[in-house]
């Protein structure tokens, strides 16, 4: 055998051993993490699609045809392609935020500033008989913060979120905050309600995603809590039963419907939020309908 040949050789051999053996490593890594981005855990080819011209103008048609204003963003996670629909108009939030402030407790319980398993006992002030069942239990009533987190994004529970607000205040300074690490920009109403766009707030899904700001384990749990989510009329409407979808609604009055979560078809994750300006009736047959457009359009490309 040649010099050559030698060489060729023993470099196919090298990198042979290196991508089975990290293969093997991380595809164990990858059980514990379902959730999360696989390409952060493991060499797991995706379906590389860049071409949604078409999807943006299906999703365009409808909203134009229903007269529905608000904002749509769409990315597809394997390649980071994105489309957008009516640019990046801001609305109310609402119970979106959610997602942040459970992000930032489990921060701060990452840095040794709270234990998640600690107990908050529930003040008078934090009752809130709007969303969740939590209220019920008066003041006075224990619940550890990890309880209170998992109610806060399973059945967007006012309550438990109340709670997590008040305790985790002041224990991460603004650098250390998820809007920061995520890179969200957002604003202000003339009644301090937060506004931001669809494709702004759908950072904080992505972060959780690719496990940027709370570790794998915390990403992954936050992100199961998601996809329990006690919500399934609006993006979940649109998509099969079995195909998961870890996702957080918004409700501001009869103004702003607001539904935004990441859908895991196979080796074709997909991120989704859809922002209207409508009644919450409506909103649960357009954005259906728009999950629907979304998802028939990943699956047709089969």
């Amino acid at each position: 055998m040649n010099k050559a040949i030698y060489l060729f050789v023993v470099v196919i051999l090298a990198v042979s051993s290196f991508l089975f053996g990290r293969s093997t490593v991380n595809t164990q890594i990858s059980g514990e993490y379902p959730l999360l981005a696989q390409r952060i855990l493991i060499d797991n080819p995706n379906d590389a699609i860049v071409n949604f011209s078409s999807l943006r103008e299906s999703i365009s048609a409808y909203m134009t045809e229903n007269s529905i204003g608000g904002s749509v963003y769409f990315e597809y996670l394997p390649t980071g392609t994105s489309i957008r629909i009516t640019g990046d108009t801001e609305l109310v939030a609402a119970s979106l935020m959610k997602i942040p402030v459970v992000m930032d407790l489990y921060k701060a319980a990452e840095l040794g500033r709270i234990d998640l398993d600690s107990t908050v006992e529930l003040r008078e002030e934090w009752l809130d008989s709007r969303y969740g069942q939590l209220y019920l239990r008066g003041a006075g009533y224990g619940i550890s913060y990890r309880e209170a987190a998992k109610l806060a994004m399973i059945d967007s529970d006012n309550t438990a979120y109340a709670a997590i607000l008040f305790s985790t205040n002041k224990l991460l300074s603004v650098d250390e905050n998820s809007i920061s690490a995520s890179d969200v920009s957002f604003s202000r109403d003339s009644t301090n309600e937060i506004l931001i766009s669809a494709r702004s707030y759908t950072s904080f899904l992505k972060c959780l995603y690719f496990g940027c700001f709370v570790n794998f384990e915390h990403s992954q749990e936050i992100l199961g809590y998601l996809s329990q989510s006690a919500y399934k009329d609006q993006l979940k409407a649109g998509i099969p039963e079995s195909i998961k979808l870890a996702h957080k609604i918004g409700t501001f009055s009869d103004t702003t419907q607001s539904d935004c979560g990441i859908v895991y078809v196979e080796k074709r994750n997909y991120a989704i939020c859809v922002m209207l300006k409508t009644d919450s009736l409506s909103a649960n047959e357009y954005i259906s309908d728009i999950s629907k457009l979304a998802y028939d359009y990943i699956e047709g490309l089969k």
